[in-house]
């Protein structure tokens, strides 16, 4: 059997949040091992997450060796570089399939059903719509015309295979010339080409698939509001009730107690509706394809390549009609 695990990586500002979504996993899933990496954490939280984790979630402290590194992460913190050195991590070295999670990913499913996808590339990932509505992305990282891009908030790697062929090791080496796209731009670069496309659903992000409900996500990803900002727009009840649940015997419980009677960002919802009208009236091309975005068109499309196993086309946003 293959011998798997998880992990996410956080800074002191988001490690509650991240022992939240790893709590999460655990719950919706048969045991298995995880790992949450961590810079600057604080005594009473490192106990917290002990406390909420228990021996399931081993807790690593890399403060020392990214202090170490060239990268330059501009506004954010050096912890977002953290997950791009587990080839080098004893913790890491007895296991084959490795998934890692962003800390505002709040799992549905079990996260065994993901591991246990069939992975014919060392990567396994979603495609990022958003990116595709800017079409001079591929220029800004000089990558190949018609390149895809993945959303790194939800990746199955296999680490056997990228040890093997040295993709982290690029991925740092592109980290270090600041690359557009920090941590997840020199992923996109490291893996150009060797990476599988993942089913939508294991990476429903707010922004741009909120077409899809909350109910139909195996992993909803927060890319838009985050549940615990004071305004957490786009965030749904439901998620937050479940947020709420989690959080209840922590010190992270605060944020969380605000009950809003409805989901923010309702209204900005609905104006989208009227992209179509008012891409006629503005020649930006991004808001041109927006106006011809079809989420759930576009959400069947990559589940038909996921469920194929194929590795991730080139020009996806003409595949799905949009540009």
């Amino acid at each position: 059997m293959t011998k798997s695990c998880f992990f996410l990586a956080a800074d002191a500002k988001y490690f509650p949040y991240a022992c939240l979504a790893a709590r999460r996993v655990l719950d919706v899933s048969p045991p298995i091992d995880g790992f949450i990496l961590q810079m600057d954490v604080g005594a009473a939280d490192l106990a917290a997450a002990r406390r909420l984790l228990g021996d399931s979630v081993r807790i690593v402290d890399l403060s020392q060796t990214m202090r170490s590194v060239a990268f330059t992460p501009g506004h954010l913190s050096l912890a977002v570089y953290m997950r791009l050195f587990i080839d080098e991590m004893a913790e890491f070295s007895p296991y084959e399939r490795v998934v890692y999670l962003d800390s505002d990913v709040l799992f549905n499913r079990s996260i065994l059903d993901l591991i246990e996808t069939p992975l014919n590339a060392p990567l396994l990932a979603a495609h990022d719509v958003q990116s595709y509505f800017e079409p001079g992305f591929r220029k800004r990282l000089s990558m190949q015309p018609g390149a895809p891009y993945f959303n790194s908030g939800v990746l199955l790697l296999d680490l056997p295979r990228v040890r093997k062929e040295g993709l982290l090791g690029a991925a740092r080496h592109f980290a270090s010339l600041h690359v557009d796209g920090l941590d997840q731009g020199a992923l996109n670069l490291a893996f150009q080409g060797r990476w599988q496309t993942l089913h939508p659903a294991w990476n429903v992000m707010t922004n741009y698939s909120w077409q899809l409900p909350f109910g139909e996500a195996f992993a909803r990803h927060f890319s838009w509001g985050k549940p615990w900002d004071k305004v957490p727009i786009g965030v749904e009840l439901a998620a937050l009730d479940i947020y709420r649940d989690l959080a209840s015997d922590t010190p992270w419980s605060g944020p969380f107690q605000r009950r809003v009677p409805f989901e923010r960002g309702v209204m900005k919802r609905f104006v989208r509706r009227f992209d179509k009208i008012g891409s006629l009236l503005n020649s930006r091309e991004r808001l041109r394809r927006r106006a011809r975005y079809d989420g759930r068109k576009v959400y069947e499309i990559f589940a038909g390549q996921a469920q194929e196993g194929a590795m991730a086309a080139e020009f996806p946003e003409v595949l799905g009609g949009f540009a």
